[in-house]
């Protein structure tokens, strides 16, 4: 396996669990729970963890181009 190849692969893993993130830990938080609260802290976790990941992913991406 070559070097760009296994940062493929990892920036394909980060964008994977940006999505993954994102649909369980926002827009889960919209789903209607018995309490019927929206979790805001939950909420903004889910945001800025899927927004690092999202980060990590890109850089990745621009640094195999390179």
């Amino acid at each position: 396996m070559k070097f760009e190849e296994g940062i493929d692969i990892i920036c394909d893993f980060f964008l994977d669990g940006a999505k993954i993130l994102f649909a369980s830990l926002v827009v889960g938080a919209f789903i209607p729970s018995a309490t019927g609260k929206i979790p805001w802290l939950t909420f903004s976790i889910g945001i800025a963890i899927t927004v690092s990941f999202l980060i990590i992913a890109i850089k990745l991406s621009k640094k195999d181009k390179e």
